[in-house]
């Protein structure tokens, strides 16, 4: 049995085939994100029992999992893009049909040409005594000693035989860790586990001794609320749930704060059946999430064809980037102090024939994940350095453009080619070019984020920290990293007239701006208090919907040409 090592700094270069890879895991494969194998170690075959011929390329990695986990693994490989490095419990199969429990890694490649590929490595569990389901998932957490989802389909068919007479039933809560990726990317693995843990005791010690908690893998958990189906009665548990995940936690000289979101399914209102109603409460987490941070969502009627709608929409995709479904807008930046337009951010938009717009927060994590975000991030640099390169010599200014680099663009393929490319082509100055990342790219993989940085500053572009402050970057890093702007998050602006935090945060970033020598921009302002506020404090710049939305370029154009709009000369 191998020692159980990180596999992230050394595998992702191996080719297929290399010996080492039998040194990293007790087994090791490169799989596509929809679970076909691509690559298995001879190691892995081994210690599975496995012949040469077994397991092919393009056979399923499903087959080698005990029944109970194959939905869990395969949706974790699904989100791999855009949840790095996760960790899970399985039971792997041998050929004589025994199975054996393993802790399991799951980490996003690159593939040949930049296809999306996902590296799977288990290693043996050192002490295989949690307990086992029949169908061969393991029965308990080894991390946090909870139960784990082989047993909840289990629990949720007692619960229905419990609550069969009429007015009776219990409602599913699936709970998630908001940016939990965050914390073991700036603290590592290690302490990502520690805080797993506490937050498993934290919500145990919420609930009632008949209530159920269990971990349903990586960041998230299930707890069942047996007897209890009236949504006032569940709200009041799962604010309960969501304040005790809020406290600081204990990690070292670390104490990071998280939030949780939470999907709501209530028995028998939402499903009569337990595989149903955890569909319908994952469904329900997943539009918490993309709602924003700390969020609940109960399973609204048709949550099933959502889950349909995306899967149809990574179909389409393909097709309407030949068709040119794709478009950009622009919204506009402002000088706080004279309301002078200076700039705009370029959104990338998908209109669908006939059905209009499909929100970003829905196609660019798809993008993110089948590989197509890579094309179309460099697509967008390109359009929109033209655009405003044609602005600027149309009406002889010098606005400046800022365009968002997606974290998988900007890890995968040579950003810095693509950026002096699109400068190139266009004829703008780099000098009205400005990148925007987020702090989650700062913390990952500093050298080499660094190293990239200084490649796009040499070019000449700006660099802006977008939604700066909800992330954990030390500040260290702001003065490590090349940077020119940081851009207060719009929750920090929304109720800036009335919330004391909020000003003191605002003006917290303003002054250590100022000592950086960085300019800020401040996000989502909607009143002319807020503009004000801002101005008074020394806020360079602001964009929101008071002075200007996203527009179209013909749009904007007509705004500036009629005299409504006037860009800073």
């Amino acid at each position: 049995m191998s020692t159980p090592v990180d596999p992230v700094s050394t595998a992702l270069a191996l080719p297929p085939g290399e010996p080492l890879a039998d040194r990293l895991a007790d087994l090791l494969a490169r799989v596509t994100p929809r679970g076909e194998l691509l690559f298995l170690s001879s190691g892995g075959r081994a210690w599975l029992g496995l012949g040469e011929g077994a397991a092919p390329r393009g056979s399923r990695l499903a087959a080698l999992l005990a029944p109970q986990d194959q939905d869990g693994v395969a949706e974790a490989l699904a989100l791999a893009a855009c949840r790095p490095r996760q960790k899970l419990a399985a039971g792997l199969c041998r050929a004589d049909g025994t199975c054996l429990p393993a802790t399991c890694r799951i980490l996003p490649l690159a593939g040949p040409g930049g296809r999306p590929e996902v590296l799977f490595a288990a290693w043996e569990l050192a002490d295989p005594s949690p307990a086992r389901s029949e169908g061969g998932g393991m029965e308990v957490d080894p991390l946090t000693g909870l139960p784990t989802r082989a047993r909840l389909m289990g629990d949720l068919a007692d619960l229905i035989r419990t609550a069969a007479r009429p007015g009776e039933g219990f409602a599913l809560l699936h709970l998630g860790l908001d940016d939990f990726q965050k914390v073991n990317e700036a603290l590592g693995h290690a302490a990502g586990d520690r805080l797993l843990v506490q937050a498993a005791e934290r919500l145990v010690a919420q609930v009632r001794a008949g209530d159920r908690v269990l971990r349903a893998g990586g960041d998230e958990f299930t707890v069942l609320l047996a007897g209890t189906r009236d949504r006032e009665a569940v709200l009041g548990v799962v604010r309960k749930l969501q304040a005790a995940l809020q406290r600081p936690f204990a990690l070292g000289d670390s104490q990071p704060h998280l939030t949780a979101s939470v999907g709501i399914a209530l028995y028998p209102e939402h499903g009569g059946d337990g595989p149903t109603l955890f569909k319908c409460a994952d469904i329900a987490l997943s539009q918490a999430k993309a709602q924003g941070r700390n969020r609940w969502e109960f399973c609204r009627p048709g949550a099933g064809s959502q889950a349909s709608r995306r899967m149809a929409l990574e179909e389409q995709m393909y097709a309407a980037v030949q068709n040119g479904e794709f478009e950009m807008h622009y919204q506009p930046i402002w000088r706080a102090a004279d309301r002078l337009l200076v700039g705009v951010e370029a959104l990338m938009r998908w209109r669908r024939p006939g059905e209009g717009f499909v929100p970003p927060v829905e196609f660019i994590p798809l993008a993110e994940a089948n590989g197509l975000i890579g094309f179309l991030g460099a697509w967008s640099l390109r359009a929109s350095c033209h655009q405003v390169a044609h602005w600027n010599q149309t009406w002889g200014v010098k606005l400046r453009a800022s365009v968002n680099l997606s974290p998988v663009q900007f890890h995968q393929g040579d950003v810095a080619h693509v950026v002096a490319q699109a400068l190139a082509e266009s004829g703008l100055p780099a000098g009205c070019l400005s990148l925007e990342i987020t702090e989650g790219i700062l913390m990952h993989d500093p050298i080499a984020t660094e190293a990239v940085l200084h490649r796009l500053r040499d070019l000449g572009a700006g660099i802006s920290v977008d939604d700066f402050g909800t992330g954990y970057s030390s500040l260290a890093y702001l003065k490590r990293f090349p940077l020119n702007t940081l851009k207060i998050d719009r929750s920090f602006v929304a109720d800036l007239e009335s919330d004391g935090n909020d000003q003191a945060i605002v003006e917290a970033v303003l002054g250590l701006a100022r000592a950086l020598g960085f300019s800020v921009v401040a996000e989502g302002v909607e009143t002319e208090a807020q503009l004000a506020h801002l101005a008074r404090r020394g806020c360079d710049m602001i964009q929101g919907y008071l002075l200007g939305r996203p527009l179209t370029a013909e749009e904007l154009t007509r705004k500036v040409e009629n005299g409504e709009w006037h860009p800073v000369r």
